[in-house]
Order: structure tokens, then C-alpha cells, then sequence
């Protein structure tokens, strides 16, 4: 798979999606939390429930059940209808009676549920309360008060369908009685044979209706059994407690991400180096921990090393790996907004530089704040600026320990600070470098603060931004690169200062759309990058020069050593 392919780098962009989430971890504990304790709220404040169950087999009204022919029973009841009727307010009415108590019809519908299986006339009547005795009752109620109910409609409606019967049939029977007269009194054969003739089909109608009064009487109003009466549960229904809190820090955590992730989206602080790589399109050539309070700005050369000094050795070499400074020139150190670390990065760079063996000139090109000249260690005395206009004057000499020696150019307080750093003998000391021969780095105030970055940005071969993830705006970082550029400058790359969490070792790569530098620098080969055997850094061979007798320092190393000698000839002049 090639290096350049997308979808090489699809985990890379999953891992920084998922840092970005957990950078609010507060959030998602949080979620996690309320949810934890919601779920163990409604567990607490609903109580458990408890369910009973009772069953009725419902059978067909018939004269003969036993009897085979006519009509199925299923065909005779509606299943769907029965449920609707054991569901009914007329039901929980009989039901609020037999329980007393004042029940509450309503209420008491509010638990019942009523189901029926397929392919049966069974229908399933559940009760959930908050007891298993009140449960058990309450099933067996809404049981005996459907098959109550339904009994007492058979019952009405055959009581009112005889009672049409007797109705019309008492003037048949008074009819008939008339008749036996009119028959027993007859006084010609005719006349007695004509009202026989009436009577018969009189009688026939009366065997009619008593035959139907006598059917309707005779059926069998029993309206279903009971086949399964409800009992008090012995556990309760629904999920226990476990399950309610799981279930609810499921959901806690879940909004917690959710939270987390708009959070993350709508946070415009630039929180990783890729989306600072992505703001300023210039890689970021080292991380480093924050400065422990009370540290001095030099850490190159006078310490024996330690974290933050070799990660500036590193910064400094990827710096001059870059084909803009191949040669001499001036690299300019700033920030955003205002940072504690610009000036150390400045300083540390400078002596970094100083100690491959490299001509330097630090530059502080801040006519308002100038702090450096009474923060780093000097040779001999210090003297003051000659009268003048800023930056002429004597320059100071900082002993830089075994990173040797390099030039201050301090800064000074000026009335006109814009006309200073845009006068010819600034300019002239800023791209001057290649012809003396010397490295500059210069470092200004805040680039978004006023225009002095800006006039320093135009003059300098390369830029170097100080970021910091909790606190620089990926907006600010946008503002940075499009000032640099307006004027002619590069964005070189950035250095990050991480505060609180554990710095990456490795700093991120250079987008593929940018220039990141060949092997043909002064000094430096490729060993550490494409296609050479290590593992992605910059390296830079560095020369071992054997101390020079007893009286060397003994925790010289190869690159600090190196640092001793001034870069004339081939490299291995003493420095005076």
C-alpha cells in the first residue's frame, strides 16, 4: 500500500477522532454518572412491580354443546370481541364492586392487559400492581367480572326475547280458547268443521312459539371455565434493579459521547497537532513538556541535557533540513497570542544551532518588552547599547556552555517601535546573514498583537510558530499563516508546548503538499528520513572530536563537543 494512498491513513484519522473525544473525558464520566444514577432513581422511585396471570377458555352459547353438526364454535365467537369486551368499562365496573373499596374503575383498567393466543378461545388476563397480593386479586376480579358480565347479557337477552314470546303468545292461547267454545257449540257440521279447521292451525303456531320459549330456556348460559386462576407472584416483574442502572448508564454514556463529540466539534482551541498541521500547512517539528516554574531560559549547554534540550536539538535540525535555510539566513521565532515559551524556543534554538558548530546571532527584535539581555549568562560585562538608533550598538556574547558561544543582539526600548524594525540597519542585520556568514534567529512579540511580527515575517527566510493546544484558536493559526504569506514569508513549521498530558515522541510529519527538505543541507544526511534506515526523525552526523586532554569536560558528548568548535576549514578549530 502506498504511503500516499488515503485509506493508509484512515487509522491514524480514527485515532485522532477518537483523542479528540477523550480530551472530554469529564463529559462522558459525567454522562456515565447521571445515567448510573437516573437508572438507580427510577428503580428506586417506581418500585418493583408484580404480575399475575389468570385464564378463561370462552365458550359458544348453545342448546346442545356436545352435539355434533351446525356451526363451530369458533366461528360463533369473536375472539377480538372478547378481548375488547374483558377490556371494557362495564367490566371494570363489576370488577371496582367485587374489589370495594371504593375503587376506581379507570384506575383499575390502567394495569389490566388482555391478550388472546392464535388459534385459540383462551383469553389471558394480566395484572401488574405494586404487590403480589394486590395483583393476584385484582387478575381474579377482572376474571370472575368478564365471565360475570357476559353471563349477564346471555341472560338479559333470553329473559327479553321469552318475554316477546309470552306476548304474543297469551292472544293465541285466548284465541284458542274461543275457538274450543265456538267448536263445542257448533250447531252444523259446517260451521264445526271450519272452526276445527282454525283451531289446528292456531295450535300449530302455538307449539311454534312454546317450542322457541322452551329452546331459549333450555340453553346453556355458562359463558367459559377458568382455567387458570391468578396467583400471588414470586418475583417481580419487569428488570430488577442491575438491569434498570446498566440500562441507564448505557444511556448515560451514550450522551456522554454525544456531548463529548459536539463539544469536540464545536471547540475552537486547535487540541492536536494535526489540525494545527492543517491550519498553518506546515509540519510540526517538536513537542515539548512545559517549562517547570523557576527553570532558566538557557536549557541547551549549560545542563547536563534532559527532555526539553534534546527536543529543541531536534527542532533545530528538522529546521535546517529545510531547503530555506540550506544556507545562513534568518529564521524568526513568534506566537499567536502571547506564549511564555517563544523566548525559550528562541534562546534554546539558537544554542542548539550554535552547537553543530554554526555562526549564530540571536536577535531580540522586541522594542517594547526587551527582557533577554539580563536572563542569559554573558561573557564578561555587560555593556550598555551605544547611543544611537535600535539595533546599532555593541553586541553581547552569551556563553551557551558546551554549546559554545553565540551573539545577542539584546533589544531595547524605542519610541517608535514600527520604524525601528522597518529601518535599513534593522533590516540589513536580519538579510544580511547569508553575506556574514552567520545564522539569525529573531524573535518578536505576538504576531496578532501588534504589526511588529509582521514587519519581522517579511524579512526572514523561515517562521516558526509557538502553539499551544489548550490555548491557541485554529482560527488565530489561520491569521498567522495568512499574515506571514501577505508579506513574503514562509510558515516554516510549528513547535507545540503540551501542558498536562504526555507529549508525543514523535513529531508529526510534514503534509505531503509542502516542502519538508532534501540531504544536500550543510552537515546533515538522511538517515532518518524516506528511505533511509531510521525510524522517520531527522538526523543530523555530527563530526566526534576527541577531548582535548585532561582538561576537557568530562560530560562532553559527541554533540556537545561539537558545540566547542567553530565552523572554519574543516571544522575542528577550537573556539576561543
Amino acid at each position: 500500500m502506498s504511503a500516499f494512498d488515503q485509506s493508509s491513513r484512515e487509522p491514524d484519522q480514527l485515532r485522532d477522532q477518537l483523542r479528540r473525544l477523550f480530551r472530554h473525558r469529564a463529559v462522558i464520566a459525567s454522562g456515565l454518572l447521571l445515567g448510573a444514577l437516573g437508572g438507580g432513581a427510577v428503580s428506586a422511585l417506581g418500585g418493583a412491580d408484580y404480575t399475575a396471570t389468570g385464564e378463561v377458555v370462552v365458550q359458544a352459547i348453545s342448546t346442545a354443546p356436545f352435539e355434533a353438526g351446525g356451526v363451530s364454535a369458533d366461528k360463533q365467537i369473536s375472539m377480538g370481541t372478547e378481548r375488547q369486551i374483558a377490556r371494557s368499562a362495564a367490566v371494570a365496573g363489576r370488577a371496582a364492586e367485587a374489589l370495594g373499596g371504593g375503587a376506581d374503575p379507570e384506575t383499575l383498567q390502567r394495569g389490566l392487559r388482555v391478550s388472546n393466543p392464535p388459534e385459540t378461545q383462551i383469553l389471558e388476563f394480566e395484572y401488574t400492581a405494586d404487590s403480589p397480593r394486590e395483583a393476584a386479586e385484582r387478575v381474579n376480579a377482572f376474571v370472575r367480572a368478564y365471565l360475570d358480565h357476559r353471563e349477564a347479557t346471555v341472560t338479559r337477552r333470553i329473559d327479553n326475547t321469552v318475554a316477546g314470546l309470552d306476548d304474543e303468545l297469551r292472544p293465541l292461547l285466548a284465541q284458542r280458547d274461543e275457538l274450543d267454545l265456538e267448536i263445542a257449540n257448533a250447531v252444523t257440521p259446517s260451521a264445526r268443521q271450519t272452526a276445527e279447521s282454525e283451531r289446528e292451525n292456531l295450535a300449530a303456531r302455538i307449539a311454534d312459539l312454546q317450542g322457541r320459549i322452551t329452546g331459549l330456556k333450555t340453553l346453556d348460559t355458562s359463558p367459559g371455565d377458568v382455567v387458570r386462576r391468578g396467583e400471588e407472584p414470586e418475583a417481580p416483574s419487569g428488570p430488577g434493579v442491575a438491569v434498570v442502572v446498566l440500562v441507564g448508564s448505557v444511556a448515560g454514556l451514550a450522551g456522554g459521547l454525544l456531548a463529548a463529540w459536539i463539544r469536540s466539534l464545536l471547540d475552537p482551541r486547535a487540541r492536536s497537532a494535526d489540525e494545527i498541521r492543517t491550519a498553518l500547512r506546515a509540519p510540526v517539528l517538536g513537542t515539548l513538556p512545559r517549562r517547570q516554574d523557576g527553570a532558566e531560559v538557557l536549557e541547551v549547554g549549560p545542563s547536563r541535557g534532559g527532555e526539553r534540550a534534546e527536543e529543541f536539538r531536534t527542532v533545530a535540525l528538522r529546521a535546517l533540513r529545510h531547503p530555506r535555510l540550506a544556507g545562513p539566513g534568518c529564521l524568526l521565532v513568534v506566537s499567536a497570542r502571547e506564549h511564555p515559551g517563544t523566548l525559550p524556543t528562541a534562546v534554546n534554538l539558537a544554542a542548539a544551532l550554535a552547537e553543530t558548530g554554526r555562526d549564530v546571532l540571536l536577535v531580540e527584535a522586541d522594542p517594547r518588552t526587551p527582557r533577554l539581555a539580563g536572563e542569559l549568562p554573558v561573557r564578561g560585562a555587560v555593556r550598555e547599547p551605544a547611543p544611537g538608533r535600535w539595533p546599532g550598538g555593541a553586541r553581547i556574547t552569551v556563553d551557551a556552555g558546551t554549546a559554545g558561544y553565540l551573539e545577542l543582539v539584546p533589544g531595547r526600548r524605542v519610541p517608535d517601535p514600527t520604524r525601528a524594525l522597518n529601518s535599513p540597519e534593522f533590516t540589513g542585520l536580519l538579510t544580511g546573514a547569508a553575506e556574514r556568514d552567520e545564522y539569525v534567529v529573531a524573535v518578536t512579540g505576538p504576531l496578532l498583537s501588534h504589526a511588529d511580527g509582521t514587519a519581522v515575517a517579511g524579512l526572514a527566510r523561515g517562521v516558526l510558530v509557538v502553539c499551544d493546544p489548550d490555548t491557541t484558536l485554529r482560527d488565530d493559526l489561520d491569521r498567522v499563516r495568512d499574515l506571514v504569506t501577505s508579506v513574503g514569508g514562509h510558515v516554516l513549521g510549528a513547535v507545540l508546548y503540551e501542558g498536562g498530558r504526555g507529549r508525543r515522541r514523535n513529531p508529526s510529519r510534514a503534509p505531503e503538499d509542502e516542502d519538508t527538505g532534501t540531504d544536500g543541507t550543510t552537515g546533515t544526511t538522511g538517515s532518518g528520513g524516506p528511505g533511509g534506515p531510521g525510524n522517520g526523525e531527522d538526523t543530523v552526523a555530527l563530526k566526534r572530536v576527541a577531548p582535548g586532554g585532561p582538561g576537557a569536560r568530562a560530560d562532553d558528548t559527541a554533540y556537545g563537543s561539537y558545540g566547542r568548535y567553530r565552523r572554519t576549514g574543516d571544522g575542528t578549530t577550537l573556539r576561543p
